[in-house]
């Protein structure tokens, strides 16, 4: 239902200037102040209660939006409304900016949370005809597509001599963790000192590593077992995004389990971009409580575990 917004000094002024009228019209006797105060009595019922009939004809669209974005970072959505009006972003939160008809306007929106988002809750208000008083109701905009809102990225989620170099991180490891033993080689920087061959140093007096035969890559799989709160959920899925962020960067395969609607889902991730839009559809959607997306016509546990 419409409601206006700060009504109180627009109805007391309002009601002091007939008040004043009335006093003068009574004192004088004349008809031309009475008439006067007439048209101005008109005048004011038609500002205060004529946008309550305005905004309920305010119809917004959103004619473009990004089909990624990232918890906590700014989405930018393209607008159209068929009276100019002021739009206020509700949920998610946003910077109100004021609409002409038929013409696009950029809205800025902050998504809180990961997950997949349809639609968004806006405030649309007007003053029209006469600016007195504005009145607003709240409605909902669906989104052209759905758009996948991924989790920001934690960092130095795994830590291991595989991804960030020997015992000190100072460089990554330049040759094989596994295989068959090939034979020795001097030690180069970034070799792991785990591998450092003790005999073979005494006899040449030069460190020596064991050099490994090349054997491919086994898949990391990860874990996502995101708890229903959108915090925590939000939390746990940076930590995995992060993980798997350093292992691509390392070179290491990795498949992403997750659950969707109930059923685990496993998948190969080849970058940033699919992993982000896996975890945005696991486990409790926060946006699927705003209810199915429709045109606005005026309207667990701490993080996943990885395993190889």
């Amino acid at each position: 239902m419409p409601c206006p917004d700060n009504f109180l000094g627009p109805l007391f002024s309002t009601l002091f200037l007939l008040l004043a009228f009335g006093a003068v019209a009574h004192a004088s006797g004349s008809g031309w102040v009475q008439v006067i105060g007439a048209v101005t009595a008109g005048l004011a019922l038609v500002a205060l209660f004529g946008p309550a009939l305005a905004v309920s004809r305010l119809e917004v669209t959103c004619t473009q939006a990004a089909r990624d974005a990232t918890a906590g970072e700014p989405l930018v959505l393209e607008l159209v409304s068929n009276r100019p009006l002021r739009c206020t972003p509700l949920s998610p939160r946003g910077k109100s900016e004021v609409l002409a008809r038929a013409e696009p306007v950029l809205l800025t929106i902050t998504p809180p949370h990961r997950g997949i988002m349809s639609s968004v809750k806006v405030r649309l208000a007007t003053a029209a005809p006469l600016g007195l008083l504005w009145w607003s109701r709240d409605a909902t905009v669906a989104l052209p597509a759905p758009v996948a809102v991924a989790p920001d990225t934690s960092h130095g989620a795994v830590r291991s001599a595989e991804i960030h170099g020997d015992d000190h991180g100072r460089a990554r490891p330049v040759m094989s963790q596994a295989g068959e033993i090939r034979g020795v080689r001097a030690y180069h920087h970034g070799d792991s000192r785990r591998r450092v061959h003790w005999r073979a140093s005494a006899h040449t007096g030069t460190l020596m590593v064991r050099e490994l035969e090349e054997t491919p890559d086994v898949p990391v799989k990860i874990v996502a077992d995101l708890s229903d709160d959108p915090d925590l959920a939000d939390e746990q899925s940076a930590d995995v995004l992060g993980t798997i962020c350093d292992l691509l960067a390392s070179g290491k395969p990795v498949i992403l389990e997750t659950v969707e609607q109930g059923r685990k889902i496993s998948r190969s991730i080849s970058d940033r971009l699919g992993a982000g839009r896996q975890l945005a559809r696991a486990a409790h959607n926060p946006y699927a409580e705003d209810g199915p997306p429709s045109r606005a016509t005026g309207a667990g546990r701490r993080s996943g575990a990885a395993d190889e």
